[in-house]
This record gives structure tokens, C-alpha cells and sequence, in this order.
């Protein structure tokens, strides 16, 4: 008990097999949904204190899908 080491080799679980790019989709997506909530929820608060209704949420979500387009692109090299 005291003094044992635990056992030196692998189980083989350890994620040395995963292809490189894994996750990049679910990134990828993620970006898209945070893009459009964030720069939509910005352009809702300026249409609440301006008092449209709903112009700039949808040019916030239409900023935050590009926004997010760019960042996309630029992470992945295309």
C-alpha cells in the first residue's frame, strides 16, 4: 500500500490516435451561435434604448454571423 507506484505502461487511452483536427466543427459552430447572440443581444439593447423595434438586433446578427465567418476562416487557414 504504502509506497506502491503505479503501473509504467499505457492503456492506450490517452488520445494519441485522434486526428488533429477534432472539435473544429462544434468550435466552428459555437462561434456562429456567440457571434449571433452576442451582436444580436448588443443591437436588442440599442433598439430597447433607441426605440426601433428590432432593426439593429437583426444587423447585430447579421455583424455577429460575419464576424464569426472571419474568425472561422482565419483559425482554419482556408
Amino acid at each position: 500500500m504504502t509506497g506502491q507506484k503505479p503501473p509504467h505502461e499505457s492503456r492506450g487511452d490517452d488520445n494519441q490516435n485522434r486526428p488533429p483536427d477534432t472539435g473544429a466543427g462544434m468550435t466552428a459552430l459555437s462561434y456562429l451561435i456567440a457571434g449571433i447572440l452576442a451582436w444580436g443581444g448588443i443591437g436588442w439593447l440599442i433598439d430597447y434604448f433607441v426605440g426601433t423595434t428590432g432593426i439593429f438586433a437583426g444587423l447585430g446578427a447579421v455583424l455577429g454571423v460575419a464576424g464569426a465567418v472571419y474568425i472561422i476562416v482565419r483559425r482554419s487557414g482556408a
